[in-house]
């Protein structure tokens, strides 16, 4: 026999632990093959056994951890809004104009520069929701934050109680869901129309209007600031809508120039802390002065900065306002004197921002023996009618285009201008008719574009009117109309259009609504009061609607002291929410 051979269990204890082991081996694989199935073996396990499971716990968490993947719970990272509580809207007006601290001071009432004349007004209109229910609303006034240097300033930021316009609803009507109709189940909008005399007190100090949602949205509303003299240096008219507040602003067409005085306002109407930056460019470029960053506004409070300080002589100066924490509204109050003879005064409002095209409505441009009689005075060169552009990032050709009740009218050299990177320019725009027009922009790199309108006499007071660029209206928008003062509707559409307005009238209905075309390239200018028939009718505003195309508006003002001009910038799309995204 040989002894190499496979030794075979002989005795009964040998054959009875073998096939101990041969089960437990059996047991063993078949826990390591129901864990790869993602099952569970429920046999109980006896006490003979416990070596042989843990050997098999141990095996099948490597396996569960290699071979079968941890499924990723199933995520919408679409952003969606949170609901919120619907907030109130707020808009800055600007306040009249008024002379730097120390010019009162005058002791010959005949050559005073004070106005024995003037007035001022905020003109609110608000409107209802389907039900006939109207938002509340109230007017505050933001102090100076400098200190008390000049009659009626008060030096304290803040505080100032706030005078209700309408009253406000209740909180369920506030945040409730938006009606569709009137208790008898018939929609019925109406008005409310509020004027405010002397708004920010004796100072002269901005002012914002708040206006309180209702069904949980905000309503249509929008108000207009009027300022008028007859006398002094400040001669002139003015009239300026309430925007509202932004951490971004361009104004174009500022004048420092010997015998001109600008001055920015900036005003916080916001519960925050605001620092704000400033960008100057001039005709040479970027300006470069001290105190132009880190300018600190507190909540509820205006602050006022003459811009011949930071950059003097410059004839058409560009400003960039920038905010972080609170919005902030900003305006230039400018006013000018030839000799002794008022030059008029104007509030430029915000522009677009930086652009390849642009559209201004509501340009007055006097006729051309008016204009050359004007300009042909001694130091009355540069001002004319006029584009004023800048190009804050790089040099830019721009192709301008004037546009009349009848298209656009021929201007010299094509109406082509260079304009530097960093600089602005001036297109002046003579040997034009009497009329309102329109102003396009386009250019091979973004610009911010402003006009400048022209009204009065040869050796006597002459005032001027400061044109925005605007977007177009969209589905609806409500415009304010001063109420001592003649307006006309400007309305423009490139590739021509339609429009829906509804008037608005002083007793807070609204009038039948009307449609008017608008041809292609040309300039559409609507009285206010022709709105309506009837003798008497005061039209206080009135609600667009875009029927066709793209309409672009803005308002014409006259006076028995010159003339103004503000814009009707698209109406700011309200929400119930902020945007949040759910994911890792």
């Amino acid at each position: 026999m040989s002894q190499h051979q496979d030794q075979q269990p002989t005795s009964r204890g040998q054959r009875k632990g073998q096939r101990a082991a041969e089960a437990r081996d059996k047991k063993r694989q078949a826990a390591l093959e129901a864990h790869r199935r993602g099952l569970v073996l429920k046999a109980p396990v006896t006490a003979g056994l416990a070596g042989a499971g843990v050997v098999a716990l141990v095996a099948a968490a490597v396996t569960a951890g290699t071979l079968v993947p941890p499924s990723a719970p199933e995520v919408d990272g679409a952003a969606v809004p949170a609901a919120l509580n619907a907030v109130p809207t707020q808009s800055v007006c600007a306040g009249p104009p008024r002379l730097p601290a120390g010019a009162e001071d005058s002791t010959d009432t005949q050559f005073s520069p004070v106005s024995t004349s003037a007035v001022s007004s905020v003109t609110s209109v608000l409107l209802s929701d389907l039900a006939g229910r109207s938002p509340g609303s109230s007017l505050t006034t933001l102090p100076s934050a400098e200190p008390a240097e000049s009659a009626g300033d008060t030096g304290d930021g803040g505080g100032a109680e706030a005078e209700q316009l309408t009253d406000s609803q209740p909180e369920d009507v506030q945040q409730g869901v938006p009606a569709t109709s009137g208790e008898d189940g018939v929609p019925a909008r109406s008005a409310a129309v509020a004027d405010i005399e002397s708004p920010g007190g004796e100072a002269g100090d901005a002012t914002a209007v708040t206006v309180e949602p209702v069904g949980g949205q905000a309503t249509g509303s929008d108000a207009v600031s009027l300022y008028a003299a007859a006398d002094g240096d400040l001669a002139g008219t003015e009239a300026s809508s309430c925007t509202a507040p932004a951490h971004d602003h361009w104004l174009a067409g500022v004048t420092t120039t010997v015998g001109s005085t600008a001055v920015l306002v900036l005003s916080n109407p916001s519960a925050s802390a605001s620092t704000i930056d400033l960008s100057l460019y001039g005709q040479s470029g970027p300006v470069e002065a001290p105190g132009t960053s880190g300018v600190v506004l507190g909540p509820g409070q205006s602050r006022s900065i003459v811009l011949g300080g930071l950059a003097p002589d410059e004839e058409h100066l560009a400003v960039h306002v920038t905010a972080q924490g609170g919005a902030v509204g900003a305006t230039v109050q400018q006013h000018r004197l030839f000799g002794i003879t008022a030059g008029g005064v104007e509030i430029i409002q915000p522009t677009a921002a930086p652009a390849r095209s642009a559209v201004l409505p509501g340009l007055v441009v006097p006729s051309q023996a008016s204009g050359e009689a004007v300009t042909g005075q001694d130091g009355y060169e540069q001002a004319g009618p006029a584009v004023l552009l800048a190009a804050p990032a790089a040099g830019a050709t721009a192709e301008i285009t004037v546009s009349g009740p009848d298209g656009p009218v021929e201007l010299p050299g094509g109406g082509v201008v260079q304009v530097a990177a960093g600089a602005t320019a001036r297109f002046p725009l003579d040997g034009m008719d009497h009329d309102i027009y329109t102003v396009t922009v386009t250019a091979d790199a973004p610009l911010v574009a402003s006009a400048r309108g022209l009204s009065g006499q040869a050796e006597g007071p002459i005032d001027f009117s400061s044109v925005s660029a605007v977007g177009p209206l969209g589905l609806e928008r409500l415009v304010a109309r001063p109420t001592e003062a003649e307006a006309n509707l400007v309305l423009y559409s490139g590739a021509g259009g339609a429009v829906e307005i509804t008037p608005v009238l002083r007793d807070g209905s609204l009038a039948e609504p009307l449609v008017r075309e608008l041809g292609p390239e040309s300039t559409r200018a609507l009285a206010f009061d022709d709105l309506v028939d009837g003798d008497g009718t005061q039209v206080s505003g009135a609600v667009l609607e875009t029927a066709q195309g793209q309409v672009h508006a803005g308002v014409d003002v006259r006076g028995g002291q010159g003339i103004s001009a503000y814009p009707v910038v698209p109406q700011q799309q309200q929400v119930s929410g902020v945007p949040v995204r759910v994911g890792y």
